[in-house]
């Protein structure tokens, strides 16, 4: 049998080298990739969050309008509601795009532990005007003061540089290394997502007191269409109380991910180390919580 001469066998060994040398890198990242994904499902089901807020707020306002109004024009109701509602549901808008920053932040990482890196085309100047604008839930002092701020926007233009380049474990150092970034962003959301959505959850409960009632007081001349609403609001309590573990699951969520950030930036040179994987196995569990939990946002049925 012929053997092959030692030219080609030099031709093969760069190649064979690659192969070994990006297989064992994959195989290395395998935690900033396990971490990349669980960021990204967190923020994924943070974005209903954002019109949860909205429709929150609209269905208080309907349902006062509904049962307590002696003449009901549900037209007039709901425009009046829109127009109640404008603020969060702007507000909403501008937190949508921190929370995009999170995301990408996410995706960036995970095409840098694997092959390719993603192309991304933001207008830098309307992400800043958007978040600059963004106020407390409460109407008090800014979400992101102009420290804060120009810790996102620097960050937002380090993923723009980053996703045009292929630096492997320098570009994963560098990302790391914008912790008090990440910390400032997932605080943000960490705060909108208590001091908004979870604060007009606990309205609403407090209104189906009220609006109980005065169902009450009404039974006596419509007992079947009392029965009904009363099963309805009895309904979208137990749904409500739901959608508030959506919030303690999500804040669980973003302090392991803010650990996990800490963790993977002391232990990048030894991605198996056990404290790690420790960490990673714990934000994993969490991200599952919120996943589970993440299904309340949906109506109440019967």
């Amino acid at each position: 049998m012929q053997r092959p001469s030692n030219t080609c066998l030099f031709s093969l060994l760069p190649g064979a080298i690659a192969s070994l040398l990006l297989g064992g890198c994959a195989t290395d990242l395998a935690p900033v990739r396990t971490f990349a994904e669980q960021t990204q499902k967190m923020s994924v089901h943070f974005e209903p969050m954002l019109a949860g807020g909205v429709h929150s707020c609209m269905d208080k306002a309907m349902r006062k309008r509904l049962i307590l109004a002696e003449r009901f024009d549900a037209q007039a109701s709901e425009q009046a509601a829109r127009a109640d509602c404008a603020a969060i549901a702007q507000a909403s808008a501008s937190v949508a795009s921190l929370n995009d920053v999170l995301l990408r932040y996410a995706h960036t990482l995970a095409a840098l532990a694997g092959d390719k890196l993603p192309v991304y085309k933001e207008e830098l100047g309307e992400l800043g005007d958007a978040l600059s604008g963004l106020a407390q839930p409460d109407g008090g002092a800014p979400l992101l003061d102009a420290g804060k701020l120009d810790k996102v926007m620097k960050l937002s233009e380090h993923l723009s540089r980053l996703a045009t380049q292929r630096l492997q474990k320098s570009a994963l150092r560098e990302l790391l290394d914008e912790q008090e970034a990440i910390d400032i962003v997932s605080n943000a959301l960490k705060e909108y997502g208590q001091r908004s959505y979870r604060a007009g959850l606990q309205d609403e409960l407090r209104d189906l007191d009220l609006l109980r009632g005065a169902v009450d007081k009404s039974a006596p001349r419509e007992p079947l269409a009392a029965n009904y609403i009363r099963t309805r609001l009895h309904l979208e309590g137990r749904q409500l109380k739901e959608r508030e573990k959506i919030v303690a699951a999500y804040v669980a969520a973003v302090d392991a991910l803010q650990a996990s950030v800490a963790a993977l930036r002391s232990n990048l040179d030894h991605l198996q180390a056990p404290e790690l994987e420790r960490q990673l196995a714990q934000f994993s569990r969490h991200v599952d919580t919120l996943q589970k939990q993440a299904v309340f946002y949906g109506p109440a049925r019967w």
